[in-house]
């Protein structure tokens, strides 16, 4: 976990260099990949800002909707979600376009998904 942390630390600080066009609350569209059977998966976010540091994340993936709970600022977002049946977290971090390069992992998965949310 530490690796994974300082990895994504390091892509941040590479990428911090350019203006970003859009990050934070919005609409957004999802791609990922599930690191259990490499299957990948489209669909769209819609994060809404709910206080100070807090927001809520909806994402709907085909037929499943995931519900998530956050705290952090526009550029970092540490998530809880549950849907589908499932519960998992998700640490989003925001790249200089705008949109936001996350990790995220099931409740018992050994190993953590990745997913890219583009603003729309």
């Amino acid at each position: 976990m530490k690796k994974l942390y300082v990895t994504a630390l390091a892509a941040a600080l590479v990428l911090a260099g350019a203006p970003a066009m859009a990050k934070g609350p919005g609409k957004y569209t999802v791609k990922g990949t599930n690191s259990a059977d490499k299957s990948t998966y489209t669909g769209t976010a819609t994060i809404t800002k709910t206080g100070e540091d807090s927001y809520r994340i909806v994402s709907v993936i085909g037929d499943d909707k995931f519900d998530g709970y956050a705290i952090g600022d526009d550029d970092l977002l540490a998530v809880t979600f549950s849907g589908g049946g499932n519960s998992s977290v998700a640490l989003y971090v925001a790249q200089p376009d705008g949109s936001y390069n996350a990790v995220w992992a099931f409740k018992g998965d050994k190993k953590v998904s990745t997913e890219t949310l583009t603003p729309r």
